[in-house]
């Protein structure tokens, strides 16, 4: 049968001062009306039966998960007691789903990706599921811009099939600007979305043959020889793409057309917001003046002024202000530990004494 996991325990530090350890960004409206976890969960419903869908997210988010995701069954989410990055997660998520379904198909989907057009999305992804056997398929996204925030997907030969599929070549790390460009201008060059499909055995095979030691450690959870916590805590911290794809020979790319953003800085976010002739855009109460080139987005009830500006981002919440060239928008995460400091805003402790009261 098929599966789907939604990836949701990132804390979303890019998006400071409105992502915080207690509401991250994958549970905030930042877009429209419905968060991206939200997004992500109707997306899939709409191939895949509700029941079969399981979400691995953090103890912290356990509050921000239920308020976002109220008619999401509890039961059917993996708590992480500690980030162990995306290899355990998705271990966890694959050794559950193996023992009630062996034979399972499952798609491993992260919970901050923006795609519009859902009618292309489910095509391309029954297509994927189609070719998971035995291999696992990653969805490559044909590049709009020389983006450097994203790692790229070297496709090799091609294989038959309805939507166009390859043989991994090679996984390129985010390039520079001027690499991000050649790779379009050669045109064999996909964006890494994160998101693939393989069958339950496969995958296993691959987690037992590259890091046995994180099988090995859900594997103990699992037949409750140690508690999560216990395991977690032995876990090593480290991606399914340094874990297992970088190395796997099973790996296959499908060419996805349909428009997709993965939400990760400031930068994806302003592009959704309509420009003036000044190329400004704002959210929530602000004034602009004389300014070219500016983002700002005001969560409060207080009014925040530009003048005289350009080519910056400003984001206010209770939380915090954040005013930055709109260039570093990658940097915000360091920014933000830095911030982890201070300790945690008024805002922040004032929600926190409310739920222990």
């Amino acid at each position: 049968m098929q599966w789907a996991v939604i990836m949701a325990g990132g804390n979303g530090m890019r998006f400071w001062p409105l992502s915080s350890d207690a509401h991250p960004k994958q549970f905030l409206k930042l877009i429209g009306d419905r968060s991206p976890a939200r997004c992500c969960l109707d997306r899939l419903k709409r191939f895949i039966a509700p029941e079969r869908i399981l979400i691995v997210a953090s103890e912290l988010h356990r509050q921000a998960l239920e308020d976002d995701l109220p008619d999401f069954p509890t039961d059917q989410v993996l708590w992480e007691p500690i980030g162990r990055n995306t290899a355990p997660c998705i271990a966890w998520a694959c050794e559950t789903i193996r023992q009630r379904d062996p034979e399972a198909i499952i798609g491993v989907f992260p919970s901050d990706h923006d795609i519009t057009d859902e009618k292309a999305f489910v095509s391309c992804a029954r297509a994927a599921y189609k070719m998971a056997s035995g291999h696992i398929v990653l969805f490559g996204i044909e590049p709009t811009r020389p983006e450097t925030g994203y790692g790229y997907i070297e496709t090799g030969a091609e294989i038959k099939s309805k939507h166009q599929a390859y043989e991994v070549a090679s996984f390129r790390e985010k390039p520079d600007s001027k690499t991000a460009q050649q790779y379009i201008d050669e045109g064999r060059f996909l964006w890494n979305s994160g998101m693939f499909i393989f069958d339950a055995q496969t995958m296993h095979e691959e987690l037992e043959l590259h890091v046995p030691k994180i099988l090995s450690g859900i594997e103990d959870i699992l037949s409750g020889d140690r508690t999560v916590e216990e395991a977690f805590c032995r876990l090593t911290s480290i991606s399914i793409d340094y874990a297992v794809m970088e190395h796997t020979k099973r790996a296959r790319v499908i060419r996805a057309r349909f428009p997709w953003d993965d939400l990760g800085t400031w930068e994806s976010i302003a592009r959704y917001y309509e420009r003036d002739q000044d190329g400004n855009a704002a959210s929530g109460r602000v004034v602009i003046a004389d300014s070219k080139n500016v983002f700002v987005m005001n969560k409060t009830p207080r009014v925040v002024g530009v003048l005289g500006l350009k080519d910056i981002t400003v984001v206010s919440s209770e939380d915090g202000i954040l005013v930055m060239d709109s260039s570093c928008s990658q940097d915000v995460r360091q920014l933000a530990i830095v911030v982890r400091f201070l300790g945690p805003a008024k805002s922040e402790k004032k929600r926190n004494d409310e739920k222990s009261s």
